[in-house]
């Protein structure tokens, strides 16, 4: 079995080929998830991703494959997608021994399931947090931190939420549903919500102008200096504004944003995370991609025992 970057994964044996988070249409690609930066047409990919392809992309072009059903692609007879707990819709890849993990997420969260580890014999794993340095807080005490801030902000005025459009938005807007909040959204990410609503997600949003004080989840760029859209009605209200990421917990936002808090919810595992998945999975070999495979290889060698190597674009 040969595995080498080639304008994505492309795991091969033979005359049988696939590419995995393939950057170009390919009708031997399978698609992870939704994010922008993995998302093409004419590949297989769950149902929920592709509904996201459709509202993203513009055109609705793929093949929906639900979780854990076996299908034959490029010549693999036995593949099989299974939750990532990145986003909505999010999947790890099976096939004959090798476990791929997309973007993936160990916790999990509100709107999409969670990583379970597999046991295999290659696991191509992401390692966007993947030196020993970048250790997550628990995303319980991260979601107990934003609903004590929120409800103590919420008396001076609005309350705004920068979040990446697709995944911690929605992750965003369930947490303020857990408070009793309907907060209001921008179209861009409504529409991404509707979505979630049509495949049985239960999260409440509103669209259109808001009156009085209120809450909203926008997109980053409402919070760059100054701040516009609903976080610029929010600030002439006396609202408070906060950035939502995994980086929040290692690099300070404020000088470049508008904001008044930031918290590291992240959708992607911490470095401890993906040293415990490695560890359950228990495979022969580990191949590491994005982020800081080098310095994550090197963790997994010394601390675990397991042969472990980049493997490079």
């Amino acid at each position: 079995m040969d595995i080498e970057f080639d304008r994505g994964i492309k795991v091969s044996e033979g005359e049988k080929k696939l590419l995995l988070d393939p950057s170009h249409q390919s009708d031997i690609g399978i698609v992870t998830h939704g994010h922008l930066d993995h998302l093409v047409k004419d590949a297989y990919m769950t149902p929920h991703t592709l509904d996201i392809l459709g509202v993203r992309l513009g055109e609705r072009r793929g093949k929906a494959v639900p979780y854990k059903k076996k299908i034959d692609v490029g010549g693999f007879e036995d593949i099989t997608l299974v939750p990532a707990g990145h986003v909505f819709g999010s999947a790890m890849i099976k096939v004959d021994g090798i476990l791929y993990t997309g973007d993936f997420n160990t916790a999990g969260g509100k709107t999409c399931g969670k990583a379970e580890p597999y046991n295999c014999e290659t696991l191509i794993i992401e390692t966007t947090y993947g030196k020993r340095k970048y250790r997550l807080p628990k995303k319980e005490s991260i979601e107990h931190d934003i609903k004590v801030w929120t409800e103590m902000q919420m008396e001076e005025g609005p309350v705004v939420f920068g979040a990446y459009e697709f995944g911690k938005a929605q992750e965003m807007i369930a947490i303020l549903n857990s408070l009793g909040e309907v907060p209001h959204v921008p179209e861009k990410i409504g529409r991404i919500c509707d979505i979630y609503k049509q495949h049985g997600v239960d999260i409440d949003y509103k669209m259109g102008v808001p009156e009085g004080d209120f809450t909203a989840v926008v997109t980053p760029a409402e919070l760059k200096k100054p701040a516009s859209g609903l976080a610029g009605l929010a600030r002439k209200q006396n609202g408070s504004l906060a950035y939502l990421s995994g980086w929040c917990a290692f690099y300070p936002f404020f000088r470049t944003k508008d904001i008044d808090a930031q918290f590291p919810l992240s959708d992607h595992s911490g470095f401890d995370e993906l040293m415990g998945f490695v560890e359950r999975c228990d495979p022969e070999q580990v191949l590491a991609v994005h982020g800081s495979a080098q310095e994550f290889c090197s963790a997994v060698e010394t601390e675990l025992g397991i042969d472990a190597r980049p493997l490079k674009n």
